[in-house]
């Protein structure tokens, strides 16, 4: 369930629209935030994806973004997939599994309600099942009930391919607001998470269904072509390189190093430590790549063609 807003993803998105020099972002920056933000500091995590910011840059950074990039989905329905989050997140609460329960039917209740044309509230309502089934699969993979936790990964599939369907057809229909492709990746990274945490970790890089889904599905092309709008997204590209590692794609494992060395070029170094990710030279899911494709002659060739570029 991996988020791409992170301060370096937000101040790319908001650096890339036309005409935003860095005068102009220091001068938004200070609209709303009359002492400013130091122009090295805003740069640094710019350039610098592990880099930690404090709260005084994030609560920056996220008001200018929510400003330009709201969240395009209903606020109602956020709020409520935050106070199902609290309540999964909560080890006090006495009947949570009820609570759940209760709350599945009162989604499934509201979804009936919706009308067909409200695609956007559509997309929200069948992403919080998803979610709400999402959590069930660790649960019943713990217990080896191998049919009940089939079932309950189908539908979380199902729940988030339904979501991802209303945003085609928001799309389709508004041209205002747009969905953007960053949320139909998400929903693509749920239904790829649903076939990982069905299988114990240790087996996860040789099991069948998930390699099955990687080759059979456009996952990595929903990759290509979220990274095509927004080629910031360090993580969407990293996630590519694992699964084309995986799949043993040269080609493919190629395209998506590159786009990462192109988001930040720090990545050319293997042992490079991302804000809460490991270096991709620890990674068991990497090493088919490092073996195959990104050995010292290949990455001193990429690190050349990179400094030539920017001479």
């Amino acid at each position: 369930m991996i988020g791409m807003t992170s301060v370096f993803n937000k101040i790319h998105r908001l650096k890339q629209q036309p005409g935003w020099t860095w005068d102009r972002f220091l001068t938004e920056i200070a609209i709303i935030y009359p002492t400013g933000l130091d122009e090295k500091t805003l740069y640094a995590h710019y350039r610098s994806p592990h880099r930690n910011p404090n709260s005084h840059v994030s609560h920056i950074i996220d008001q200018l973004h929510e400003q330009y990039f709201p969240d395009p989905f209903p606020a109602a329905i956020n709020a409520l997939m935050r106070l199902y989050n609290n309540l999964i997140d909560c080890r006090r609460h006495l009947n949570k599994d009820q609570a759940i329960d209760d709350l599945e039917v009162y989604v499934k209740h509201q979804l009936t309600r919706e009308p067909i044309d409200q695609y956007g509230y559509r997309a929200r309502w069948y992403w919080l099942l998803g979610n709400i089934y999402f959590d069930r699969i660790p649960l019943y993979r713990e217990r080896g009930q191998r049919d009940r936790l089939n079932e309950i990964k189908q539908q979380a599939i199902e729940f988030y391919q339904s979501a991802v369907d209303q945003i085609t057809q928001h799309n389709s229909v508004h041209t205002q607001p747009v969905i953007g492709p960053i949320y139909a990746y998400k929903a693509h990274q749920n239904i790829l998470a649903c076939y990982v945490n069905a299988v114990n970790q240790a087996v996860r890089p040789q099991d069948d269904s998930i390699l099955r889904y990687l080759r059979e599905s456009d996952y990595l092309q929903n990759c290509k072509d979220t990274l095509q709008a927004e080629p910031f997204q360090w993580e969407i590209a990293r996630n590519g390189l694992r699964c084309s590692s995986l799949l043993q794609q040269r080609e493919n494992v190629m395209y998506f190093f590159t786009t990462l060395v192109n988001a930040s070029a720090r990545f050319i170094d293997l042992n490079y430590e991302p804000l809460n990710y490991g270096s991709i030279q620890e990674a068991n899911d990497f090493q088919w790549a490092i073996n195959n494709v990104l050995t010292p002659t290949y990455l001193a060739s990429l690190q050349a063609t990179g400094q030539r570029k920017r001479r």
